[in-house]
């Protein structure tokens, strides 16, 4: 072990070439693993994926919001309800506004009693201090 840290001992040669000379003394060249006609192919079919999925990208922006109509129609039953409830409310309002009315004129007739009583009671208390 001790001769592996030691440095100026070349005990790695391998056919008179150090190990790490082997890898670098060889030229090599980067060569196409598919045909020209293939990647073309594969350059042609991305571009044209591309193109469908922009084009579809558009039209589900540019196309309007279908579920926001029928919800805006309101059906028949609902105005029927609409009107009964409108009818109701009215009648309500109707039915408040002459109890308010009726409620008045008995407090104004309240008041005309005590004052008829007020007059009747000086009239009676008149006559007997006259005999």
């Amino acid at each position: 072990m001790a001769d592996l840290l030691r440095p100026g001992r070349r005990r790695g040669r391998v056919r008179g070439h150090v190990r790490g000379n082997v890898v670098t003394q060889r030229t090599y060249a980067l060569q196409p693993v598919r045909s020209l006609a293939v990647r073309i192919g594969v350059w042609a079919l991305v571009c044209i994926a591309c193109m469908a999925a922009g084009a579809a990208a558009m039209h589900g922006y540019a196309r309007p919001d279908v579920s926001a109509g029928p919800s805006c129609v309101a059906p028949a039953a609902h105005d029927e309800l609409q009107d009964a409830l409108a009818r109701a409310q009215l009648a309500l309002k109707q039915e408040a506004a002459s109890r308010a009315s009726v409620q008045k004129s008995a407090e104004a007739l309240t008041v005309e009693v005590r004052r008829l009583q007020a007059q009747v009671l000086f009239l009676q208390g008149q006559s007997r201090s006259c005999r």
